[in-house]
Parts: structure tokens; C-alpha cells; sequence
């Protein structure tokens, strides 16, 4: 990465950093999840940057991928333990950052355990060291605290344009995981529940992203979606939100569904705890560098 780019990113980490705290200050009982997020975007567009996928909020024993619909009237419930997962990219830059929220005290210990877990992989997130054994402190900090970390989801390396660029960065110890590359980017993101510690699919799907630029047998209107999807975001995620100008809730929903069916969208279903256990997360973007890890968000 070159002088420039990582400027571009600490630029880019600091706004994702304002939005995902100013975001968490508006979770409250009985608030939509739509206002939380489009504000959140706001934020970061109004700071001269995109958001780099939408806003995930996922509340409970979703872990991840909730991001709102068009129209969408979901309120946060009573007690509910809340997930805000954001990015910000600048040119394809991109920033990834997250942060829970507990509105009942007895989650206290969950986030405290979850908080813990990512500091432990920060400080010994050093080039050449084992992944493997990143995930080993992540897994002895969660569970240290009586909590089981979920092990089907983890941390990623981030290129430009590509916010999971292959690289994972388990929550539980892994064998031949790889090692910390220098000069990288990471998105560190420990995720830790009172269920069991798996994640599986649910059957809403809310964030798309591109899989193919092309297509036969495509009608005018599942064209002019795939172009404008391809201009505007290139390979990164959106939310059916950022098509409105297209078409109705309607119309942006079925073309979306065609797309994916056609294959030239990936869709990212809802996350569940399968055992509905409560799911805390939280998650920086670093840097590695010759000298020191960077906390970029």
C-alpha cells in the first residue's frame, strides 16, 4: 500500500469510526431500524465517503447481514441486544467496523467477554504471526467468561474493492489458518453468544452484491438494474435501499430476485444462532505495518 492509499484509509476508518458511534448512541427501544441506518449512511456519505456495504443492524440471536428494506418499519424491541456492523470506503478503500449495543444489563458480561476478545487479537496482531493462534485468544477470552465463541464466522482480509479478499481470521483456534500478512488490511471481528456458537442461514434476504456484469436472456428492466448496479457499486454490497430511484418496492425487489436467479448477483441471507443463543460482536479494521499494527476504525 502506498503513502497515499493508507491516508486515504486512516481517512476512511475515522469516518466509519463517527458514524458507528454516533449510530450506537441511536439505538433505543422502539426505534426503527431504517432511521438508524440511513442516518448512519448519512453520516458517512455527508464525511466524503460510501458506505462500503449497508448498514447492518441485527438484533438478538441475529448475527448478522439485517440491513433494512425499503420502507422498512422493524423497530428495535425492549432488552434487545443490538449489532451495528458498518463501512466506509473512499475509491474502493475500504473499512469495516462494529460495535454492540445491550439494552438489558444482564448482556453486560456478553459485550464485556466480546470487547476483551478483540483487544487480546489487536495485540498480538503482529506480521507473520499464526491466525491460528489469534484465534485461540479470541476463543480463551470469550470463553474464560462462560461464553462460546461462534465459530463459523471471523474476521477477513480486505483488499480494494473487496471486502472478504479471501483470508480469514478464525474465532476459535484453527490449525494451518495462515499467517499475518505485512502490509495488509484486516477486519478483526470476534462474535460471541450464550447459544451454541453456530451461525446458519435464514430465509430473509436484505444485501446483494455483484456476481456477474453480463447476462443472456435479460429483460429491459433487469438490465437497466444490472448497469446501474455495476456503475454504482461495482463489486461491493448494497442494499435494495440504494435502487429506490429505479423502480417501486416492488419492482426493485423482483428485479433483485431475477438477478440472483439469473446468477448475476450473490444474495447474503440473515445469520441466525441456531440455537437463538444472544449475539454480541465487535470489530476494528487494522493495518500492518513494518513498525506497528494500526488501528484504523
Amino acid at each position: 500500500m502506498s503513502e497515499d492509499e493508507l491516508k486515504v484509509l486512516i481517512n476512511a476508518g475515522k469516518i466509519a469510526a463517527e458514524a458507528r458511534d454516533y449510530g450506537s448512541k441511536l439505538i433505543k427501544p422502539g426505534v426503527k431500524v431504517l432511521d438508524v441506518c440511513e442516518a448512519v449512511e448519512k453520516i458517512i456519505i455527508d464525511r466524503g465517503a460510501f458506505p462500503a456495504f449497508p448498514c447492518n443492524l441485527s438484533i438478538n440471536y441475529e448475527a448478522a447481514h439485517y440491513s433494512p428494506k425499503i420502507n422498512d418499519d422493524k423497530v428495535i424491541p425492549e432488552g434487545a441486544v443490538v449489532k451495528l456492523d458498518i463501512g466506509a470506503h473512499i475509491g474502493g478503500i475500504i473499512t469495516d467496523t462494529a460495535v454492540t449495543v445491550s439494552l438489558d444489563d444482564k448482556y453486560n458480561k456478553l459485550l464485556d467477554a466480546t470487547r476483551d476478545a478483540l483487544r487480546a487479537a489487536i495485540s498480538n496482531f503482529k506480521p507473520g504471526n499464526s491466525l491460528g493462534e489469534i484465534g485461540k485468544l479470541i476463543e480463551r477470552a470469550i470463553k474464560i467468561n462462560g461464553y462460546t465463541p461462534i465459530r463459523n464466522l471471523g474476521g477477513h482480509l480486505i483488499r480494494k474493492y473487496e471486502l472478504h479478499a479471501g483470508i480469514f481470521v478464525p474465532n476459535v483456534y484453527q490449525h494451518n489458518a495462515g499467517k499475518i500478512l505485512l502490509d495488509n488490511t484486516f477486519a478483526i471481528e470476534p462474535f460471541a453468544t450464550d447459544g451454541y456458537g453456530e451461525v446458519v442461514e435464514g430465509k430473509e434476504e436484505t444485501i446483494y452484491s455483484l456476481r456477474s456484469p453480463s447476462a443472456k436472456g435479460l429483460n429491459e428492466t433487469e438490465k437497466k438494474f444490472l448497469d446501474t448496479i455495476n456503475s454504482r457499486f461495482k463489486t461491493l454490497p448494497f442494499s435494495e435501499r440504494w435502487l429506490s430511484d429505479l423502480g417501486d418496492k416492488e419492482v426493485v425487489e423482483n428485479s433483485l430476485k431475477a438477478l440472483t436467479r439469473k446468477k448475476c448477483l450473490y444474495s447474503y441471507p440473515v445469520l441466525l444462532e441456531v440455537r437463538k443463543g444472544i449475539v454480541a460482536q465487535f470489530e476494528h479494521t487494522v493495518y500492518v505495518g513494518k513498525e506497528e499494527t494500526i488501528v484504523i476504525t
